[in-house]
């Protein structure tokens, strides 16, 4: 009786493990102690390289794209190309980029002094000057950096240079020169152009400050729009998936 006895107590022990693993079993994932419930979608990350006009629409553009993805820049001035070759690894880091919007152009088409130095008084200027890259040197550079950036795996937006409106003639041109050597590499590799010049070429005047070549507040909330809007355009699904049920979510509350 008593080993009767206790072969009854264990199969009892051994029906409950059973009914105990196949509800455990059918329990949802979500409630799974190593996957716990409300886990979130990783937001898109991305990056803004580029001189002072982007360091002054980034602000914006972070604002704009706060539902889907966290925004990043360098924390000075990423200035001309040569300075990009020079930094560009430390800017990219070790983090990986979903979306990356850049630009070198304006301090290419600098003119130097004899020793190297920034002229800002061009038409007042002494002795012989010369440009601080030329399109053939931007070329070289550009493609670099643009190889480069490829390799991080992250989907690319080029920025066109914006227009200097204080030059004229030939010196005016120069920016649409460099412009039409970046559009000529990035084409080819089906790398998005964020056409910022001929955006900003009719509103100039209404857009830029004084030294017509940076932007007031509601020129850079322009551009922060445009610049934010070729960036959703790339961001992957499931960030945009999870930013549009964040809305739905918050519009039912």
């Amino acid at each position: 009786m008593e080993n009767q006895s206790m072969l009854m107590r264990f199969t009892a022990r051994q029906t409950s493990c059973r009914v105990a693993l196949l509800v455990a079993a059918c329990l949802p994932m979500a409630v799974r102690a190593d996957e716990p419930a409300g886990k979130s979608v990783p937001r898109a990350q991305v990056l803004i390289l580029g001189d002072s006009i982007s360091i002054g629409y980034t602000p914006l553009v972070r604002k704009n794209l706060a539902d889907v993805a966290d925004v990043e820049r360098p924390g000075g001035n990423c200035q001309h190309t040569g300075f990009g070759l020079a930094n560009i690894k430390n800017w990219l880091g070790t983090k990986k980029w979903d979306v990356i919007h850049f630009n070198w152009g304006i301090w290419d088409t600098h003119y130097l002094d004899a020793n190297g130095g920034l002229v800002r008084d061009e038409a007042n200027a002494k002795g012989e000057l010369h440009v601080r890259h030329t399109p053939d040197q931007y070329r070289d550079n550009l493609t670099k950096l643009v190889m480069i950036l490829e390799g991080t795996g992250a989907k690319l937006i080029w920025a066109s240079t914006t227009p200097i409106m204080s030059r004229t003639g030939k010196r005016f041109d120069d920016i649409k020169t460099l412009n039409g050597v970046a559009a000529e590499i990035m084409q080819p590799r089906k790398i998005a152009i964020d056409d910022l010049y001929e955006f900003v070429l009719p509103h100039a005047k209404e857009w830029q400050i004084g030294d017509q070549v940076h932007f007031n507040a509601k020129g850079n909330e322009q551009l922060g729009k445009q610049v934010s809007e070729s960036i959703r355009q790339l961001l992957p699904a499931r960030a945009a998936a999870a930013a549009n049920d964040r809305r739905k979510s918050a519009a039912a509350n």
